[in-house]
């Protein structure tokens, strides 16, 4: 037997094997598979009343393909004969109907040694709807001598009952050989043989004693098998029982492991009715197209009604030879090891284990099921690859039904490289790659990258790396560079760990060159088959060493504008706060600060190379969920193998509420990746959330004065002014705030903050906010002006401690921000020493001329000149912070406004000092 069926039960030792086939080219392959799920469920096991009342049960396999050899082998095992055939064909006139019943009587001479009886279903003109002859102006060849049904569509009212009547014909013929047999004289059975021994017994003295027992005892266990097909197990247990006895004495050891292999099946149709609750269409792959595992995996099961499997006690008790649970597997054992001693048995022994594996399986024995597929592994047999191609696909199977994963992969794997080994007239690089898919599983593998994370390693890597670049190599071969870019993005980034950096850098390259044909996307990839291959993200190229969201600059960070409570009483407190676990925000991760509508918001990273190569990364944009949010794209190249290269990504929210930030995005190497946070490693959060609140104008702010060189810091600084006054000179100084938002103003408060006092700060800063009020609103674009007046408010009255006018503070200012001789920064008009000299000059001509007409106070006068002749070399500066507070359109009323401050800086001179006086009589 040259074609091995590995799908082959214990059950089918005792059913009838019928063949279902489509004649003709006209009949849908739907309509064919509609028809056998029908008759299948009708006929795949029914009852029959026998001559002497008893109700038998009467099994029914129905198969797609098979090979006339194995109908060679219906002597050794009656179950592998081919007993019926049905066929169904459509014509459409009397050429094609002659066509379709020759086809079909082809078919029957093919099988014509084991054939009992046949039909022919056959779909005709509207005119036979519901007839089962011809219809008018058609009739059958007269060479035609099957039972033909005829019907007008699928719709085959009666099919059931003709299925039913039809299998009720072969049971009787059936019925009638094994009563031929059972009568026939012990002493005159001829000779059963397999097909290889016809050669072997040429020549040889069948009269012998021990060829008799060879003959009786062969036949005894034929019997066995034809009572097993007829519903008979008791009387099949009996003749399996004699015949192994029999042949035992004359070591007849292929035949006597047929008889223990009938034992065996006897005893679990009786024990395990329900082992087989599944009877999916059953074909002989080895003729298939395609993927047979794939075809029987796809195939509807139709579900039938077994009986409940009896007491053991109670059969034993009425069948003494049945086997045992336990004895099954010992007798398939040595059923198994007599076959091993025949060549030409392979394919019976290969069949045997696996129908032992089944068994042992039912039996809930894993190891022992272990045992019987590993000596499958071992058995050597002349197949093509088609056939390897199965009997992989059938060990996976069986491995995968008791939950050796790694095994039933490993026999996927190589089923799928006999798809395209050197042998294989038909390399199919798309059956491979779906067996080398289904087979990633079993080594840990799943294709979906979230399972992958270094964190959840689980398996195998070098196992894995192989595995994902055989599936890159089928990919590629089938011509479908979206799944090779997909794997190969895949693989660099899960497996990044585990791969050298040449290893890196090839990978890199390849993935580089595959995705020019197909760029990789992050979105799933639905293959022909509804297999959905997850997305895949290039997380570690380039590598993220930081993610850090930015607060807005000082001066446009929004503030709370704060209201004047009322007082509505005396104040209670409570420590509970109702309400409060709803409004407080729990999570971690969001940030502290506020984002406004429609204004630039900006994320600062850090990025690496790990590449030996230059890498460009472009169309970068923050991932955001929640409010809508406009990503704005940066690009950026980094050189090969670089460090921490700063990266700033900014967008702008289009709405308000709660931003989520979830990671952001890169086109590198070919491929689109989404980068969220909580993939990566190293990040301190898996996203991070931003309130956005309604927009609010921004400003840009100018004066009149120039600007200081360098100030104290301050809060919202924008701007700055600077001047020198003597003391009690004034100054104004124009401020113009424009407009430079979209939102228009409608809210200005103007305050100085400084350290002087609230008496001497309101002396020295004053402006008219009337006058800007005005103004409001400021449109988009617009300015408005407003002039600030400064005043060098100073004490001329020196400290009387010390005389010395060099030493001496001209001005008494405790709370000046900043009190020192001659700052550098400022234009200060002491700067120059000619001016020095000439207010000195000016200062002591006026006082000379004042005093000279005192008479007879020279000496006092001269004394005070004296002392007033040094110079003044002395200033203060004063600083202080002109906040602008500002508010309009939707962020107004939200009770949001901006502060931007500009820096004032006073340098007073000296103008006068009186270090000392003295109060003269007046003259009688």
């Amino acid at each position: 037997m040259s074609h091995p069926d590995y799908e082959q039960t214990a059950h089918d030792h005792a059913a009838l094997l019928l063949l279902l086939r489509p004649i003709g080219t006209q009949i849908k392959p739907k309509t064919v598979s509609r028809l056998c799920e029908r008759i299948i469920k009708a006929g795949s096991r029914f009852s029959v009343s026998d001559s002497s009342g008893s109700t038998r049960e009467i099994l029914a396999r129905f198969v797609r393909e098979h090979p006339v050899e194995n109908n060679d082998w219906g002597d050794f095992q009656t179950h592998r004969r081919l007993l019926g055939l049905i066929t169904f064909g459509k014509y459409d006139n009397q050429a094609e109907l002659n066509e379709l019943c020759r086809v079909h009587e082809t078919l029957k001479v093919k099988y014509g040694n084991t054939l009992y009886d046949s039909r022919a279903i056959l779909f005709g003109p509207l005119e036979s709807n519901g007839r089962h002859e011809p219809p008018s102006g058609c009739t059958t060849p007269s060479n035609f001598k099957t039972r033909a049904v005829f019907y007008a569509d699928e719709t085959c009212p009666d099919l059931e009952t003709q299925t039913a009547e039809y299998l009720n014909f072969l049971f009787w013929i059936l019925e009638s050989k094994r009563l031929e047999r059972s009568r026939e004289k012990i002493d005159r059975v001829s000779l059963l043989l397999a097909p290889f021994e016809k050669k072997d017994f040429i020549g040889l003295d069948l009269e012998s004693r021990n060829n008799k027992k060879r003959c009786v005892g062969r036949m005894t266990k034929h019997l066995g098998d034809l009572c097993l097909q007829a519903g008979l197990p008791a009387d099949a247990l009996n003749n399996y029982n004699s015949a192994a006895n029999i042949l035992q004495a004359v070591n007849d050891w292929l035949w006597l492991g047929a008889a223990y292999e009938g034992l065996c099946a006897a005893s679990v149709l009786v024990l395990y009715p329900n082992m087989c609750r599944s009877l999916p269409l059953q074909r002989n792959s080895s003729l298939q197209e395609g993927s047979p595992s794939k075809q029987r995996r796809g195939s509807q099961a139709i579900a039938t009604v077994l009986p409940s499997p009896p007491s053991i006690e109670i059969v034993k008790a009425s069948m003494p030879h049945i086997l045992l649970p336990e004895e099954i597997s010992k007798k398939y054992r040595e059923a198994i090891v007599h076959y091993s001693k025949y060549q030409y048995a392979g394919i019976i022994e290969t069949e045997a284990s696996f129908k032992a594996t089944r068994i042992s399986i039912e039996q809930n024995c894993t190891l022992q099921a272990a045992s019987y597929l590993n000596n499958v592994v071992l058995i050597n047999l002349p197949l093509s690859e088609q056939e390897k191609i199965d009997r992989f696909t059938t060990l996976s199977d069986l491995y995968t039904s008791f939950g050796f994963d790694r095994k039933a992969s490993f026999c996927l794997r190589l089923a799928a490289t006999r798809h395209v080994s050197q042998n294989n007239p038909n390399p199919d690089w798309q059956q491979c790659y779906n067996l080398m898919l289904q087979a990633t599983s079993g080594f840990k593998l799943s294709l979906d990258p979230v399972d992958m994370s270094p964190d959840g390693q689980r398996g195998w890597p070098a196992i894995q790396i192989q595995i994902i670049n055989e599936l890159v190599a089928a990919a590629n071969r089938m011509g479908n560079p979206a799944l090779a870019t997909r794997h190969l993005t895949f693989l660099l980034q899960t497996m990044y760990n585990h791969l050298t950096s040449i290893e890196r850098k090839d990978i890199a390259l390849q993935l580089q060159n595959v995705s020019q044909q197909c760029e990789g996307a992050p979105v799933p990839l639905v293959l022909d088959s509804g297999t959905v291959i997850p997305p895949a993200n290039l997380l570690n190229i380039p590598k993220t060493k930081s993610f850090i969201l930015r607060n807005m600059q000082p001066h446009l960070q929004p503030q709370k504008i704060e209201r004047i409570k009322e007082d509505h009483g005396p104040f209670l407190f409570t420590p509970i706060n109702f309400g409060s676990l709803e409004r407080k925000n729990t999570s971690k991760s969001k940030v502290d600060y506020l984002w406004v509508e429609g204004d630039v918001c900006e994320v600062s990273m850090q990025l690496i190379n790990p590449l030996p190569f230059e890498l460009h990364v472009s169309n970068m944009r923050l991932l955001t969920n929640g409010v809508v949010f406009e990503s704005i794209p940066e690009s950026i190249s980094l050189p090969a193998e670089s460090g921490p290269i700063a990266v700033t990504l900014a967008g702008r929210p289009k709405e308000i509420g709660d931003l989520e930030i979830l990671g952001f995005s890169t086109h590198t190497l070919g491929v689109k990746s989404n980068c969220r946070l909580r993939h990566m490693e190293g990040m301190l959060h898996p996203q991070y959330t931003v309130e956005v609140i309604p927009a609010l104008p921004r400003i840009d702010v100018a004066t009149s004065l120039p600007q200081t060189a360098s100030f104290s810091s301050g809060d919202n600084i924008v701007t700055s002014a600077s001047i020198s006054l003597y003391g009690g000179e004034s100054a104004e100084c124009t401020i113009t705030i424009t407009n430079i938002g979209q939102v228009p103003i409608e809210m200005v408060e103007l305050s100085v903050q400084s350290t002087l006092d609230a008496v001497t700060e309101s002396k020295i800063f004053k402006w008219s906010e009337e006058n800007l009020m005005t103004q409001l609103p400021l449109q988009s674009g617009n300015s408005a002006s407003l002039t600030l007046y400064l005043f060098a408010a100073t004490d001329f009255v020196a400290s009387s401690i010390r005389n010395d006018i060099t030493s001496s503070t001209c001005l008494s200012q405790p709370n000046s921000l900043m009190s020192h001789s001659g700052h550098s920064s400022l234009p200060s008009r002491l700067s120059s020493p000619s001016h020095h000299m000439k207010r000195q000059s000016e200062l002591t001509s006026s006082f000379r001329s004042g005093i000279s007409s005192h008479s007879g106070h020279s000496s006092l006068t001269s004394s005070r000149l004296s002392k007033l002749a040094v110079p003044l070399h002395t200033s203060n500066v004063i600083e202080g912070q002109l906040r602008i507070k500002y508010s309009g359109g939707a962020g107004l009323t939200a009770g949001y406004c901006r502060t931007s401050s500009v820096f004032v800086t006073i340098e007073m001179l000296a103008s006068v000092q009186i270090t000392n006086w003295d109060v003269l009589p007046a003259e009688t």
